[in-house]
């Protein structure tokens, strides 16, 4: 009885953690290579003139109280397993839950920034 108790309050424990998932935009798509680099985190979408390719969405959550700050790096890891290097429209909040009166959830565009002038810090991202 104990392990059946001790299983349940651990996978309910394990239900609570923040979470990322992927949509592709293109399943059929060539996969870009993961890479271990920096992700800049925008806000905003990209300057008009800088080239970039679209690979999917990125949405996080959790289901318990928390901040924002415990998604991003979850959103940055997920960009950098498709081979984005780049998070626009970036949206970030807290929303009514089952567990939670405010829990954070985080949504945003993977992309790969095709123009090598282009410049994170400059486009008002954060690097993470």
């Amino acid at each position: 009885m104990r392990t059946i108790i001790l299983l349940a309050l651990c996978g309910t424990l394990a239900a609570c953690a923040a979470r990322s998932t992927v949509k592709l935009s293109d399943p059929q798509a060539t996969k870009l290579t993961a890479h271990s680099g920096q992700v800049c985190m925008l806000r905003s979408p990209l300057p008009a003139n800088v080239k970039h390719k679209v690979l999917g969405n990125i949405n996080s959550s959790k289901q318990t109280y928390g901040s924002v700050n415990e998604l991003l790096p979850l959103m940055a890891a997920d960009a950098r397993a498709i081979g984005a290097d780049t998070l626009i429209n970036l949206n970030t909040g807290q929303k009514m839950g089952m567990w939670a009166w405010a829990r954070p959830v985080g949504t945003g565009v993977a992309v790969k920034v095709e123009d090598q002038g282009f410049s994170c810090a400059s486009a008002g991202g954060e690097l993470r």
